[in-house]
């Protein structure tokens, strides 16, 4: 078995197979490009998920967005 030192980085979770994870992502209102919000939900569960409105800084123009469920796209998570 391999030795972890308390300096090596953490480990990220292993995803299941056959769960397919997507990251939540909203379009800015100013550039018009997608911002990842950094939240990730189940494409299956995501018809039934409830979302209250949410505030995001945006990477593209440094404002403050509110977005909703119906402003999100689902995209493929950061790996």
């Amino acid at each position: 078995m391999a030795t972890r030192f308390l300096f090596d980085p953490p480990r990220r979770a292993k995803n299941k197979p056959g769960i397919n994870w997507k990251s939540l992502l909203v379009r800015c209102p100013s550039t018009s490009k997608l911002t990842d919000t950094g939240k990730t939900v189940e494409e299956k569960l995501w018809p039934t998920a409830k979302v209250k409105t949410q505030k995001l800084t945006c990477a593209h123009c440094g404002s403050v967005h509110t977005w909703t469920k119906k402003d999100v796209v689902l995209g493929r998570p950061l790996s």
